[in-house]
């Protein structure tokens, strides 16, 4: 049995079409989870980059304060594929300063560097240049992916293309104005035109108008607060992610369509999913600028297409998390999952499988003097910080949000639910002691 995962550094899970985008034209990932299973809970345990390697490595939650005891040194996926003769390959296909921590790169047993070239039209063709010839077999493929994280590779016709269907909303809402609003409206006569006296002063007549300037593309938007209200800062962002989006679908197909000619659709489990998810603005955030836990941050995109495109279309809405990744490869090739990890094989779930595997899940993390634990339920959200520095402007308070209905955590009810938030509090310390 052969695996490749596909590493999207900091894709947001609120701009892909299988996780309920309908704007944003990405058809190879659409293709991809229609051909394999998505996991609609899939949950940061850190959203750090770092922490989500070594998750993905150990099978251990990175959540602060999760555990006390040291991991068997071991349990180390990369090591145990290859103490099991498994080839292991790790291309790394990322800019400077979006690399991995530098343990993340040992034990490999082939690793190659996609570095664009000077004739290279986009990122991907040093990808598909460096792409090893596998063979049969048996293997572990990673690719670590960046395109998702600034600066966006933002071609103008497409960047144009999102713009344009902005401003085709707005013609349209205009149009749909209802004409009952000026039912009552009198009838305008026909204007008097006044008489032009012969020594009128035609110099101050208006300038014929300019044309306006072209609106360009927010390449490298800069992390930190965003002002939510600043709607056409707003727009341009989202027109600006969105094209990135579109050009980098664009580039995955042709990688997917090179995994095709290789047969690799028949005999390798792609999975797919990102280390954190990128804010693009919710909760006046951009980028990672304070461990807030909410759904922009820490639900992570997560789809397996199994050999032969089998249980294709399906949808698995438990709980899972970073650190099941571990377990579910090693168990794809026939290794014995060792004791002392957090993560589980989700092999039952792709299999076919109803049972709950985690009855909650949880994240942490701690960032720039700023930490915040949370804990998720099939009801419930509860975000509850336990660090910040005593300068804070503004300090964080506990929030709660109920689930499913308001997804995107915009109504906090902590003060109205005291008794559920207490209880979800003490049920977080409980596991995490």
């Amino acid at each position: 049995m052969n695996t490749i995962v596909l590493s999207l550094h900091g894709c947001p899970l609120s701009g892909l079409g299988f996780m309920g985008n309908e704007w944003i034209a990405a058809p190879n990932l659409d293709r991809f989870a229609a051909e394999g299973i998505v996991f609609d809970r899939h949950v940061s345990d850190n959203p750090a980059p770092a922490a989500a390697r070594r998750a993905w490595r150990s099978g251990r939650m990175q959540t602060p304060n999760f555990r006390s005891e040291t991991p068997p040194a071991g349990n180390d996926l990369v090591r145990l594929l290859n103490a099991a003769g498994i080839r292991t390959v790790l291309l790394e296909a990322v800019r400077t300063g979006h690399e991995s921590a530098p343990e993340f790169y040992v034990d490999w047993s082939e690793k190659f560097i996609a570095r664009p070239a000077g004739d290279d039209r986009t990122p991907m063709d040093a990808v598909l240049r460096m792409l090893p010839d596998l063979g049969v077999g048996p293997w572990c493929l990673w690719i670590e992916l960046d395109a998702m994280l600034p600066p966006w590779d933002i071609p103008t016709d497409v960047f144009a293309a999102y713009i344009d269907a902005d401003e085709d909303d707005e013609a349209d809402d205009m149009v749909k104005q209802p004409d009952a609003e000026f039912e009552d409206e009198p009838e305008s006569e026909e204007p008097e035109v006044p008489e032009i006296p012969v020594a009128a002063d035609f110099s101050l007549r208006a300038e014929e108008p300019s044309e306006p300037e072209p609106i360009l593309p927010w390449h490298h938007p800069t992390t930190g607060w965003f002002d939510e209200d600043d709607e056409a800062s707003l727009a341009l962002l989202q027109a600006s992610f969105a094209a990135a989006l579109t050009t980098f679908d664009a580039d995955l197909g042709r990688l997917l369509a090179r995994f095709r000619e290789q047969k690799w659709d028949e005999s390798a489990a792609w999975f797919l999913t990102t280390d954190f998810c990128f804010p693009l603005g919710e909760h006046g955030q951009l980028g990672s600028h304070r461990p807030w836990l909410h759904e922009e941050l820490v639900h992570l995109p997560l789809a397996v297409r199994l050999p032969k495109a089998e249980q294709a279309g399906r949808r698995v809405s438990h709980f899972t998390q970073p650190p099941d990744l571990m377990p579910t490869l090693l168990a794809r090739h026939g290794i014995a999952i060792p004791p002392g990890i957090d993560g589980f094989d989700l092999q039952p779930l792709l299999d076919g499988g109803s049972k709950a595997l985690r009855e909650v899940a949880i994240s942490g993390a701690s960032w720039n003097g700023f930490a915040e634990w949370s804990i998720r339920t099939e009801g419930w959200t509860l975000l509850l910080p336990y660090m910040q520095p005593h300068d804070a402007e503004e300090p964080r308070e506990p929030k709660l949000y109920e689930r499913p209905d308001d997804r995107w955590e915009v109504n906090d009810l902590y003060v109205r639910n005291l008794g559920t938030a207490d209880d979800l509090e003490a049920e977080l310390r409980r596991r995490l002691s």
